[in-house]
C-alpha cells in the first residue's frame, strides 16, 4: 500500500482509475497545482453503538435504570430581568459612591 499524489484535471479524467487503486487500500493525494486540498482514503467500517437507535432509548449499560423527571416551572424572563435589575442597581451604587466621592 502506497500513497499516490494526482493532479486535479488528471484525476478528473481517470476518476474510475483512481477509485479502483483506494478500493485496493491505496491513499490518493489531490493536488491544486503544487498544494495538497484533499485525500481519498480506502473507507473503513466504524463501530457506532447508536446505529440504528429510535427514540428516546437508553444506551446499553443504563438499561434498566430509571431517572426521574423533573418539572419546574420557571419564567426565564423573570430571571433575566431580575438578574439585569440587581446589576444595574450595583452599578448605579457604584457610580453614584464615585461622584460624591469625586466631589
Amino acid at each position: 500500500m502506497y500513497m499516490i499524489k494526482v493532479k486535479i484535471g488528471k484525476l478528473r479524467n481517470n476518476l474510475s482509475a483512481y477509485l479502483a487503486k483506494v478500493r485496493k487500500g491505496h491513499e490518493v493525494t489531490i493536488y491544486d497545482r503544487e498544494t495538497p486540498i484533499g485525500k481519498l482514503v480506502p473507507y473503513e467500517e466504524v463501530f457506532d453503538p447508536f446505529e440504528g437507535a429510535t427514540g428516546p432509548e437508553v444506551p446499553g449499560g443504563f438499561k434498566g435504570l430509571h431517572f426521574p423527571r423533573i418539572h419546574v416551572s420557571v419564567d426565564p424572563v423573570k430571571l433575566l430581568r431580575e438578574d439585569r435589575d440587581a446589576r444595574d442597581d450595583f452599578l448605579f451604587r457604584q457610580l453614584s459612591r464615585r461622584k460624591n466621592n469625586s466631589r
